[in-house]
């Protein structure tokens, strides 16, 4: 999910990710274009349930950015899309924010729970998902993926807070930017 925010990245150069883990919990929100969660005309799914419920790449605009997360995150074969994070998740909520409005999708294991709601208006853009997996995430290893992308993705600023560990101690929270922006 981290990657496919990464991806998002490539169209809004401004964009800042911030992933929230905590157990098996977490929330993944970035500042994007956000998805349709409304069919286009002639069409029955919106373009964020056919990524979230089929194999449906997501592909960089740019394609050092793409050569960057094959490495890194998805090898030679290249993105799976969403759905693998949606389809391992026991519960998977997706909001997104576009042209004025707010809207939503719960999923469970992969498929919706019902349709798309229409939330309210915003003058806002971006999406949220907040997920459960069956097991606590390894937060080293999405640590790690983090620390990478930041030095190999210029620009993109990304915030990690890490849960605390019985709850005693405030999180723990990554800031990571990279001082040099470059436009893709």
């Amino acid at each position: 999910m981290l990657a496919v925010s990464v991806v998002e990245f490539s169209y809004s150069p401004n964009l800042t990710i911030t992933l929230e883990l905590d157990g098996a919990e977490g929330r993944l929100a970035d500042t994007g274009r956000g998805m349709r969660l409304t069919p286009d005309v002639g069409d029955t799914l919106s373009h964020a349930e056919r990524a979230l419920t089929s194999f449906y790449p997501c592909t960089p605009f740019s394609s050092e950015l793409d050569g960057i997360l094959r490495k890194l995150v998805w090898g030679d074969h290249g993105s799976p899309g969403p759905s693998v994070a949606n389809v391992a998740c026991r519960a998977f909520k997706f909001t997104s924010m576009r042209d004025g409005e707010i809207w939503s999708q719960s999923y469970v294991r992969g498929k919706p729970s019902g349709p798309a709601e229409m939330l309210g208006q915003t003058d806002m853009n971006g999406t949220v998902i907040e997920f459960q997996t069956a097991g606590p995430i390894d937060q080293v290893i999405v640590a790690t993926l983090v620390e990478t992308l930041r030095f190999r993705v210029p620009g993109l600023s990304l915030v990690f807070k890490r849960d605390a560990g019985g709850g005693e101690r405030p999180a723990s929270v990554s800031r990571i930017q990279a001082s040099n922006r470059r436009q893709y």
